[in-house]
């Protein structure tokens, strides 16, 4: 088995972030910018490996957009998700094709993260199957998969989500949503694979705010459907407090998510 890194970014002069997430094997980018085309480059790897670099200008927006770009140019067996604000562990390559070998039921896994060289979130120490609960838990650039059965199935990510839509985050999850929903096998294998830099702010979130709930809101409905969106809203409401109380008082949190997922022209001025 062979991979490659699916990297989305913006406006890059060149293929030096390869360098800069610590890229060690063959890795396909989509630049956002104002021009369009592509070029194939190869690099040597830190063992010595020759590796390729498609590099993809466009002048499309919305993270959704660039990923699906990146997976319909992708050519190896197994594809990782990747930000350019994140530095891939020296061992990512090996660790991945090797839980893949010792996995051949999993079509996608989800590895560890690390932020700024911590766990954010604690999955446990145990090989697990992912299902809808967890996956809400996970985020995109965890991900690796088998390429040929996510082509197969038509699985993409919804363009209409994401940063660069103005409708929030939520697209990873609805990702491995419509996966599970077309009986893919997800696990989680316990192995840190990127740390995430956070070396610029986030496009797209701006708080706890009545605007962040509304726009979960609108997710969760998206792909959990209206009823167990609404058992969510009131979830979320009770459950997350401390996450929301110095922006938002409850009655709002839950307001706004109750608008997002029944108001059918949440987005409109």
């Amino acid at each position: 088995m062979n991979m490659e890194v699916l990297l989305s970014c913006m406006n890059q002069p060149d293929t030096g972030i390869v360098k800069q997430i610590n890229a060690q094997s063959d890795i396909v980018i989509v630049n956002q910018c104002d021009t369009n085309g592509s070029s194939l480059e190869t690099f040597v790897n830190e063992k010595g490996n020759p590796c390729r670099i498609l590099f993809i200008s466009t002048t499309e927006r919305g993270l959704s957009r660039s990923r699906n770009m990146a997976i319909r140019n992708a050519q190896a067996d197994i594809c990782l998700i990747s930000d350019d604000d994140e530095l891939l562990e020296p061992d990512y390559r090996e660790n991945i094709l090797q839980s893949f070998e010792q996995h051949p039921e999993a079509d996608l896994i989800a590895f560890n993260l690390l932020v700024n060289g911590k766990h954010q979130k604690e999955y446990g120490n145990q090989v697990k199957k992912v299902g809808k609960l967890m996956a809400l838990r996970i985020s995109s650039v965890q991900i690796a998969f088998r390429r040929q059965v996510i082509l197969e199935k038509g699985l993409f990510f919804d363009e209409e989500m994401g940063a660069g839509t103005g409708h929030g985050a939520g697209e990873e999850n609805k990702f491995l949503y419509d996966c599970i929903d077309k009986g893919l096998h997800i696990i989680f294998v316990p192995i840190d694979i990127t740390n995430l830099q956070e070396r610029h702010p986030s496009t797209w979130f701006n708080g706890f705010n009545e605007t962040f709930y509304l726009q979960k809101g609108w997710a969760t409905k998206r792909y959990m459907g209206k009823f167990y969106a609404t058992l969510f809203a009131f979830y979320t409401t009770l459950a997350k407090r401390r996450l929301y109380q110095e922006n938002c008082s409850s009655f709002c949190v839950l307001k706004a998510m109750l608008r997002g997922i029944y108001s059918k022209n949440v987005f409109k001025s």
